[in-house]
C-alpha cells in the first residue's frame, strides 16, 4: 500500500490543503496547530468512519464557528489497484470511490465504504497498517505484532515455520500428565507407588531389626544365665570367709577392753600428779607477788611527795603569765579603737569620691541607653531591609522583562511625518526627520489633522508571554502588598532609615559596653547607693570638694596605716602572753594529774599487798609448804606405775594386729553384700530376657518378615517398570519442546536479526535484543549488560519500539506493506542517536514509505533522499 496525496477541507483549522507524499521519506513539517496531527487523524477516519457517522470524534473536527461540513480526499495505491476516495461529514455528508486501476469503477454511499474496506481487507493486512501507524505520545509503546498475517508470511518465508505439531504435543501431554504434574511433580499410579515405597521399606527394616533383637535376646538369656552360676558359686565361698573373720575378731576384742582399762587407770595417775605440782607452784607464785607488793607500795610514797611539790611550783607561774597577759590585752583593745576611728574617716571620705564618679559614669550609661531604645523603636517599626529591597528590585527586573518580551511579540508600527499635516500615534506627533515605532500592546490611536482617525488594535499574544507578564506583577504586588510599600523607591527610603537606625544602634552598644565594661549594670547602681548611703550615715552632704577629698585621703590611709600596725604590734604582744600562759598551764596541768596518778598509784600497792597477805595466810593455814611438797613426789611415782602398766597392755594388743583383722571382716561383709545383689540381679535379668523371648516368640517375628519381604520387592519392580514408562515420556516430552522451541528461535530470527542490524547504527556493534514469541522486545543487551525493556530510559524505548516498526515495513512484501506514519516521534532522542535515525530512516525509505509528521523539521536535517512538504 502506498499514500499519494491527501486532500482535507474544513477540516478542524485547515480551510484546505493537499499534501503529496513520495514513494520513499516523506517529512510534513509545520508550526504547532498547522494541522500535521490532523492529517494522520484524517487516514484514520476515511477508513474508519462512514460519512452519516456523528460521534464525539468526528464532530470535533468541524472548523470552530462554520457550518460546514470536514472533508477528506485520499489517492493511494493498494495491490493491483489505484484509487481516490472521499468523505464529507456532518453537513451535506458523502462518500465517494473512483477505481482507477485495472478497470475504472466508480461507487458512492455505503457501497463507496465497504467496496474500500474490502479492497483493503484483500490487498492489505488491516493489523498492519494499524501497528505501524505512531499517533503523537504512542511512541514508547511497542507494536502487536504477534497477529500480523503479512509479517508472519515474511518470517516464513525468510526463516523456518514451527512445524505444527500440537496435536501430538496434546496427545504427549496427556500421556505426561498421568505421571507428573504441570511443574514437574509426580502423581497417579507412580506418586501412590512412590509414596507406598518408604512404609514398606520401613516395615521390613523394622521387622529385619526385631529379628535381630531376638536372637540377640536368646544370646543374653544364655550368658546371663551362665553369670548367675557362677555368682551362686561366689557367694557361698563369702560365707564362709566372713565366718572366719568374725571369729578372729571376737578374739582380738578381750584384748582391746585390757589396753582401754590400763589407759583409763595412767590417765587418772596423770591427773592427780598435774594438781599437786600445780598446788605446789601457786603457793611459790603468791609469796613472790606479796614481797613484790611489799617493795611497790615503798616506790609510791616517795614518788606522791615528789610530784605534789612539783604541782605547788607550777601554780605560782599560771598566775604571773595571766597578770601579763591582761595587761597586754588592756593594750590590744585601745590600738583597735584607734584604727577603728580612722577606717570610718577613710570610707567616708572614698564614697564621697564614688558618689561622683558613679553618678557621671551612669548619666553616661543612661544617655547610650536612651539612644540605643530609640534606634530599636525605629527598627521595630521598619521591616523592609536591604535584602527585601534587593528582592523587590529583582522581581520589578522580571515585570520589565516579560513585558518588552511581550513588546517583543506584539506588532510594531514605524512612522514618519511626510508633509505639513499633522500626525499623532498614541497622542505622541510624528517628527519629519526621525522614525517613530510603537509597540501595539493595547488599542493604539493613529490621528491624522482633519483626514482620519485610525484605532488599530493589538492580535492575541501568545499566552505563555502573557501569564509571564502577569505572574511577575502578581509577585511584585504580593511582595509590595508583604512589604506595607507602594513603590520601589518607597521600600529603599524605608530600608535606609532603618539601616540608620540599625548603625547607631551598633554604636550606642559598643559605647555601653565600653562604659560598663567587665562590670553589671545593676550592681553599678548598687554601688552608687551603697555609697550614698555611707555618706547620709556619717551626716555629711552628697557633694564635695574632690581635690580636699583627695589631700585627706591621703592623710587618713597613713594614719589607717599606722593605726593597723600599732593594733598588729599589739596583736603580737597578746598572742606571745597568751601562749606563755597556755604553755605554763599545761605544765600545771600535767604536775596536777602526775600527783593524781602518784595518789593512786600508792592507794592501789597497799590494797595489793594487803591482799596478797592475806591470802597466803589463809593457804598456810590449811596446807603448809612441806606438805605440798610431799604430796606432788607421791603422785609422780603413782604416775610412773600406771603408764608401765598400760605399756604393756598396748604391747599385747597390737601383736595380735587388730587393724588387718578388722579390715578383712569389713571386706568379707561387704564380699556377702555385693554377691547377694548380683545374685538377685542376675536372677531378675535371666527372668527378664525369658520373658522377652516367649513374648517374641509369640508375634511370630520370622514369619512376618519373610511376608514383608516379599512384598518390598513386589513393590519395587512395580515401581521400577512404571518410573521406566514415566522417564520415557518424560524425554519424549522434553525432546518435542525443544524441538519446537528451536524452531520458533529460527522463526524469530530474520526479524531479531533486522532489529539489530537497524539499532546497530544508534546503539553500536555490542547490540543484542531478545525477542519473545509474540514478537516484543523483551530486553535490550548492550556491550555485555543486560537490561529489560521496561528498566530501560524513556528514549531508548521510543528507539526500540520504532525501529521495532521500521524492521516490520523492510521484512513484509512492498505489494502487501503498509506505509510507516510517525507523528511527532523521537522527542526523547539527542542529536547524536538523531543523527543514526536519520540514517535508518534514509536506508527504509529506499524499499518502504515512510511518512513522518514534525514541527520540528530540524530533527530530520541530515535525512537522505526525503521529501518535504510545508504547511502554513
Amino acid at each position: 500500500m502506498r499514500l499519494h496525496s491527501i486532500t482535507l477541507t474544513d477540516y478542524r483549522g485547515i480551510t484546505e490543503s493537499t499534501v503529496e507524499f513520495g514513494p520513499g521519506v516523506t517529512i510534513v513539517e509545520g508550526p504547532n496547530e498547522i494541522g500535521k496531527s490532523s492529517i494522520h487523524q484524517a487516514i484514520t477516519q476515511l477508513r474508519e468512519d462512514k460519512a452519516s457517522s456523528r460521534k464525539a470524534s468526528v464532530k470535533d473536527t468541524q472548523p470552530v464557528g462554520s457550518d460546514v461540513g470536514p472533508q477528506v480526499e485520499l489517492h493511494l495505491s493498494t495491490g493491483d489497484y489505484e484509487v481516490r476516495y472521499s468523505k464529507r461529514w456532518l453537513k451535506q455528508p458523502f462518500t465517494e470511490l473512483h477505481i482507477l486501476a485495472p478497470a475504472p469503477e466508480q461507487l458512492s454511499g455505503d457501497e463507496a465504504h465497504e467496496r474500500f474496506l474490502s479492497l483493503l481487507d484483500e490487498t492489505v493486512d488491516i493489523d498492519l497498517l494499524d501497528a505501524l501507524d505512531v499517533a503523537q505520545g504512542r511512541s514508547l509503546a511497542q507494536a502487536p505484532l504477534a497477529e500480523i498475517k503479512a509479517l508472519h508470511g515474511a518470517l516464513n518465508a525468510s526463516g523456518e515455520a514451527p512445524a505444527d505439531h500440537d496435536a501430538f504435543l496434546d496427545l504427549v501431554e496427556g500421556e505426561y500428565l498421568k505421571f507428573f504434574t504441570a511443574k514437574g511433580k509426580e502423581t497417579g499410579e507412580l506418586k501412590k507407588l512412590t509414596d507406598e515405597l518408604p512404609a514398606a521399606e520401613e516395615q521390613h527394616r523394622t521387622l529385619d531389626e526385631r529379628s535381630k533383637d531376638m536372637d540377640a535376646l536368646v544370646e543374653r538369656h544364655a550368658r546371663a544365665a551362665d553369670r548367675l552360676a557362677t555368682v551362686r558359686d561366689q557367694l557361698t565361698a563369702a560365707v564362709t570367709e566372713r565366718e572366719e573373720a568374725e571369729e578372729a575378731a571376737k578374739a582380738v576384742s578381750g584384748l582391746k577392753a585390757e589396753l582401754d582399762r590400763a589407759a583409763e587407770a595412767a590417765e587418772s595417775a596423770k591427773r592427780e600428779e598435774e594438781r599437786a605440782a600445780e598446788a605446789h607452784d601457786r603457793r611459790g607464785r603468791l609469796i613472790a607477788e606479796t614481797t613484790a607488793a611489799d617493795e611497790a607500795v615503798k616506790e609510791a610514797a616517795a614518788r606522791r611527795e615528789t610530784v605534789t611539790e612539783t604541782e605547788r611550783d607550777q601554780d605560782a607561774v599560771v598566775a604571773r603569765a595571766q597578770l601579763a597577759l591582761d595587761a597586754r590585752q588592756t593594750e590590744l583593745e585601745t590600738a583597735r579603737t584607734d584604727a577603728k576611728t580612722a577606717s570610718a574617716s577613710l570610707a567616708h571620705v572614698r564614697a564621697r569620691r564614688e558618689v561622683s564618679e558613679l553618678r557621671r559614669r551612669l548619666g553616661s550609661i543612661r544617655d547610650q541607653e536612651s539612644r540605643a531604645a530609640d534606634a530599636r523603636a525605629t527598627i521595630g517599626s521598619i521591616t523592609v531591609t536591604a535584602k527585601d529591597v534587593d528582592h523587590l528590585g529583582d522581581l520589578v527586573t522580571e515585570v520589565r522583562i516579560a513585558q518588552k518580551a511581550k513588546t517583543a511579540a506584539a506588532a510594531h508600527i514605524t512612522a514618519r511625518r511626510l508633509g505639513d499635516t499633522d500626525v499623532r500615534i498614541d497622542g505622541t506627533a510624528l517628527s519629519e526627520t526621525t522614525d517613530a515605532e510603537f509597540a501595539v500592546v493595547k488599542d493604539t490611536s493613529i490621528v491624522i489633522d482633519s483626514v482620519v482617525d485610525i484605532t488599530v488594535r493589538p492580535g492575541q499574544s501568545p499566552a505563555e508571554l502573557d501569564r509571564a507578564v502577569d505572574q511577575a506583577r502578581s509577585a511584585l504586588d504580593a511582595e509590595l502588598e508583604r512589604l506595607g510599600v507602594d513603590s520601589l523607591d518607597q521600600a529603599r527610603e524605608r530600608a535606609e532609615v532603618r539601616t540608620n537606625a540599625e548603625a547607631l544602634l551598633a554604636e550606642a552598644n559598643s559605647t555601653l559596653r565600653a562604659l560598663i565594661g567587665d562590670d553589671d549594670r545593676d550592681r553599678l547602681d548598687a554601688a552608687l547607693s551603697r555609697a550614698e548611703q555611707l555618706i547620709v550615715e556619717a551626716g555629711e552632704p552628697a557633694g564635695g570638694d574632690a581635690e580636699a577629698d583627695v589631700a585627706t585621703i591621703d592623710e587618713l590611709e597613713a594614719k589607717v596605716e599606722s593605726t593597723t600596725a600599732a593594733v598588729d604590734t599589739a596583736q603580737d604582744a597578746v598572742d606571745k602572753a597568751r601562749a606563755a600562759l597556755d604553755r605554763t598551764r599545761t605544765d600545771r596541768d600535767e604536775a596536777r594529774v602526775a600527783t593524781v596518778r602518784a595518789q593512786a598509784h600508792h592507794e592501789q600497792a597497799m590494797t595489793t599487798h594487803e591482799n596478797l597477805t592475806a591470802r597466803l595466810a589463809v593457804d598456810r593455814d590449811a596446807h603448809s609448804d612441806e606438805a605440798l611438797k610431799d604430796a606432788h613426789a607421791s603422785a609422780q611415782e603413782q604416775t610412773k606405775k600406771r603408764q608401765e602398766e598400760a605399756a604393756a597392755a598396748r604391747a599385747r594388743y597390737e601383736a595380735a594386729d587388730p587393724e588387718t583383722l578388722e579390715m578383712r571382716l569389713q571386706n568379707a561383709l561387704q564380699l556377702l553384700d555385693s554377691k547377694q545383689r548380683e545374685q538377685d540381679t542376675g536372677r531378675q535379668e535371666v527372668d527378664r530376657l525369658s520373658a522377652l523371648i516367649d513374648d517374641r516368640a509369640a508375634e511370630g517375628i520370622y514369619d512376618r518378615l519373610k511376608v514383608a519381604e516379599e512384598t518390598l520387592d513386589s513393590l519395587r519392580s512395580r515401581l521400577a517398570r512404571l518410573r521406566r514408562q514415566a522417564e520415557a515420556i518424560r524425554l519424549l516430552r522434553e525432546t518435542v519442546l525443544a524441538y519446537k522451541e528451536e524452531a520458533q528461535r529460527q522463526y524469530v530470527a530474520p526479524f531479531k536479526e533486522q532489529i539489530e542490524r537497524l539499532g546497530r547504527v544508534i546503539f553500536g556493534q555490542g547490540l543484542s535484543v531478545e525477542i519473545s514469541e509474540d514478537l516484543e522486545i523483551v530486553s535490550r543487551t548492550l556491550d555485555g549488560r543486560t537490561v529489560s525493556f521496561e528498566s530501560l530510559s524513556g528514549g531508548t524505548k521510543e528507539q526500540l519500539a520504532l525501529i521495532g516498526r521500521l524492521a516490520v515495513a523492510t521484512l513484509v512484501d512492498e505489494s502487501s506493506g503498509a506505509p510507516v506514519i510517525l507523528d511527532d516521534a523521537f522527542g526523547f532522542a539527542d542529536e547524536k542517536r538523531l543523527s543514526a535515525l536519520n540514517v535508518i530512516l534514509g536506508n527504509v525509505g529506499r524499499n518502504a514509505q515512510v511518512i513522518l509528521l514534525t514541527c520540528q523539521p530540524d530533527r530530520f536535517a541530515r535525512l537522505g533522499g526525503a521529501h518535504t512538504v510545508s504547511l502554513g
